[in-house]
């Protein structure tokens, strides 16, 4: 990784997800972290850059990691996260989530879904109150129907050489018997082939939720990050809406990289 931008708005949503990024990235060569806030009057920009340098001073005492601050004036949250993007080309979005209810939505939170959907680059979803642990086991949730693009392919490759992580693919299907099919070992000697020389395993779960099953399935062998491809299988039409989605999201403690 070598930039990551990270919305801040100060509300609890994103002060979490600001800590999550920099304890992350604390020691990993090359990291560049941009803090961006959207301000709305040009009354407030004072006040918010200097918002801005606090924190980042408060972060010394939390990690070390080369913090540059971006602060701007606009009515459109989204719109100028998009511009960001496009402007810094960052390997990756750390965010925050909110929603769930109403009365404590925050501007960055309700926008995280929105920000994949754009598809303009990987987005790490930091559920409520999730805190950082060392990673160590990372999941890739796969539909064994599309091998992983180049840009996921290396993307995964380099969060697993920054972190020295172990890869494990899950492939949820009900159809699954005693034997995978004759198409899904092809696509598993592919995908074998993609990540050679990196650790990985492969598990092929007969189960119908795919929400469900993943979360049982981190918190079963202990994996520290999901890995989703929302481009590739049904997993963000699902995240639209349902109670999966939402125990997914917002209860699970475990952080969800989409990587389209």
């Amino acid at each position: 990784m070598r930039t990551i931008v990270v919305p801040v708005d100060f509300s609890e949503t994103s002060l979490n997800a600001v800590t999550y990024a920099v304890k992350m990235f604390t020691g990993v060569y090359g990291a560049n972290m941009i803090l961006y806030h959207v301000y709305e009057k040009p009354e407030h920009k004072a006040t918010a850059e200097q918002s801005l340098q606090k924190l980042r001073k408060d972060l010394f005492d939390t990690g070390i990691v080369k913090i540059q601050l971006l602060c701007e004036e606009g009515h459109d949250f989204a719109g100028c996260l998009e511009k960001c993007v496009h402007k810094n080309k960052p390997d990756m979005v750390i965010m925050g989530i909110t929603g769930k209810n109403k009365a404590v939505q925050t501007v960055i939170g309700s926008n995280t879904l929105a920000m994949i959907k754009k598809n303009l680059c990987p987005v790490l979803i930091i559920p409520p109150g999730a805190q950082f642990v060392k990673l160590k086991k990372i999941a890739l949730a796969s539909d064994f129907i599309h091998a992983p693009s180049p840009v996921t392919v290396r993307t995964i490759k380099d969060m697993l050489s920054s972190f020295f992580a172990s890869l494990h693919i899950v492939n949820v299907n009900p159809d699954h018997h005693v034997s995978i099919t004759e198409d899904e070992q092809k696509m598993k000697d592919e995908i074998d082939e993609l990540f050679k020389g990196f650790e990985h395993e492969f598990y092929f779960i007969s189960m119908y939720d795919l929400q469900e099953t993943m979360n049982l399935f981190a918190k079963d062998n202990d994996i520290d990050m999901i890995i989703t491809m929302p481009k590739d299988h049904s997993w963000f039409d699902a995240l639209k809406g349902g109670s999966n989605t939402k125990k997914m999201v917002y209860q699970s403690t475990i952080p969800v990289l989409a990587v389209q």
